[in-house]
């Protein structure tokens, strides 16, 4: 399963000076998909072959190898790895990775000095770790989701106290019944509360949390939860304890995390736009971002996921620019040309301190690509 200690090995992998091929398909299901297959593979193993004919002998008979090698062994590229998968290949720094992937990706054929990652983090990031909590009167089932699949699964169960409809003396016998049901209800919402924040508060944790039940439940369980545990509450969906299974509570885990995901987007990008509008600390469009992460002024790096504009980088000042050309416009060093600049941009900001921030949905970002939030205004004019 991909994580995020697997991209992290990558990043820091050591190529030797050696170009890095790494390829990624979309496996969606159906025969006219598998049919397809071969076709496609080869036609990005052609491009990625056309990518590399400027670059110097030793490591384009290396590139020519790796390319070689995949087009025998088309076979690793099966269905049956899931919704997409990811490879990496090196033979000139000795690397062969691949990853089956949770979701969907787009096709492409990247050689670049370093493994081109960005696509896993897009996807680490979408698919985030979700707490499920479906709650009834006397149990409890708790989920744990981890890249669309199923980690753990455990029950909680405490006592119940039947409401009998019986009048007593004027009705207080019924009435101290129904408070103690009331009150066993609560201590269980309260029981499970704990486990869910221990479960937060554990190594593993979670990223979201999304409770399922009848309303009366729901909300009984979200009052008992405290602030930190309450605070990663993504929403909340019905359903019927008593017919679910791991996979239909995964469903309606998607479909929440998925709502969530896009208003968390929409919020976020409206506050990077209306803070760039009003002159503060923010910039937008591609070229801003550059020269922003050029000055190591940059907070949170924002970037439109799926979206590839080639540029280059000063092989002397390592400054990233989305024109291309043979000379450094600051420092006069050769410039090297690299296929991705937001790739470029995102391992720059990460190695400054910052952070990046992955948009997968359709909005205002993709019309300009990249924006960020800045840690200082500089007045300084960046040339490039």
């Amino acid at each position: 399963m991909l994580d995020q200690a697997q991209i992290d090995r990558l990043r820091r992998t050591d190529t030797g000076g050696y170009p890095v091929l790494s390829v990624y398909v979309n496996l969606q299901p159906g025969p006219e998909s598998l049919r397809n297959l071969p076709a496609r593979i080869k036609d990005l193993l052609s491009q990625a072959e056309s990518s590399s004919e400027a670059l110097p002998r030793s490591q384009r008979l290396s590139i020519r190898g790796d390319l070689q090698a995949l087009s025998r062994d088309v076979g690793r590229f099966g269905a049956d790895l899931g919704h997409g998968v990811a490879v990496f290949r090196s033979s000139g720094a000795g690397i062969d990775e691949q990853f089956a992937l949770p979701g969907p990706v787009r096709d492409r054929a990247i050689v670049d000095a370093a493994p081109y990652i960005r696509p896993l983090e897009a996807m680490i990031e979408h698919y985030q770790r979700y707490c499920v909590a479906v709650i009834g009167r006397r149990f409890g089932s708790i989920f744990r989701f981890s890249m669309d699949q199923l980690d753990t699964w455990e029950e909680m169960r405490d006592e119940e106290i039947r409401k009998a409809n019986y009048g007593g003396f004027s009705g207080y016998e019924e009435q101290r019944v129904r408070a103690r049901a009331d009150e066993m209800a609560a201590r269980h919402y309260r029981h499970v509360a704990e486990r869910l924040t221990e479960l937060r508060r554990s190594d593993g944790g979670f990223d979201l949390l999304i409770v399922g039940g009848s309303d009366p439940h729901v909300a009984g369980l979200l009052e008992a939860l405290p602030p930190d545990v309450a605070e990663l509450s993504a929403g909340t969906f019905v359903i019927d304890p008593g017919t679910m299974t791991p996979a239909t509570v995964l469903d309606h885990a998607r479909r929440v995390a998925g709502e969530w995901e896009v208003q968390e987007e929409h919020r976020l990008i409206a506050d990077l736009f209306e803070a760039a509008a009003s002159g503060r600390m923010a910039v937008l469009g591609l070229e801003e971002t550059c020269a922003a992460v050029n000055r190591h002024s940059v907070e949170v790096l924002y970037v439109q996921a799926e979206r590839t504009t080639p540029g280059s980088t000063c092989v002397n000042c390592g400054r990233v620019t989305c024109e291309i050309g043979s000379t450094c416009s600051v420092c006069g060093g050769p410039l090297r040309s690299i296929p991705d600049v937001v790739d470029r941009l995102s391992e720059s900001v990460r190695a400054s301190g910052g952070r990046v921030r992955h948009v997968l949905n359709a909005g205002p970002l993709a019309e300009v690509e990249a924006g960020a939030l800045l840690r200082y205004q500089d007045p300084m004019v960046d040339p490039t």
